[in-house]
């Protein structure tokens, strides 16, 4: 099993984006069907493992030493899935603290007349991510400041 395509990050991440897109909804739905699918799978009855949906540090550590000393494709998949869903709540933690240095610099850029095209993808993340009207405003100015580029 590819463990790499299966990141509970980038589920959710791909859920925030769709919202207003059709075709980018079905595909976020299918990714977050896929992951739900693979966690049924590897922590069911027969496996005799609980999914834990968020895992402490010694959870972490606790599937990646079995991991090890079975050495088995369903105990290091395990592993794997636990480390991806600790890494996103330890990320979601400081996320409050990166949306306000996000939407500082690209109220500074847009300011400054410095806007680029990558300037408008975070400008939209910010924006689905934080939906008050001056972000949304926001995103609106820099996607037009782009647009004269």
């Amino acid at each position: 099993m590819n463990t790499e395509s299966i990141s509970y990050t980038n589920v959710t991440e791909a859920l925030k984006m769709a919202s207003g897109y059709p075709e980018k909804i079905v595909r976020a739905k299918r990714m977050e069907r896929e992951y739900n699918e693979t966690v049924e799978l590897m922590f069911n009855e027969e496996s005799g493992v609980s999914f834990i949906p968020v895992p402490t540090a010694q959870d972490v550590d606790r599937f990646d030493t079995r991991a090890k000393e079975t050495n088995d494709p369903d105990d290091i998949t395990r592993a794997y899935l636990i480390r991806d869903r600790f890494d996103h709540y330890e990320g979601e933690k400081m996320a409050h603290i990166d949306h306000r240095i996000l939407g500082s610099q690209l109220r500074t850029k847009l300011a400054d007349g410095t806007v680029t095209r990558a300037d408008v993808k975070a400008a939209e993340r910010y924006a689905k991510n934080n939906p008050s009207p001056d972000n949304i405003g926001l995103y609106t100015q820099i996607k037009r400041a782009a647009g004269a580029i």
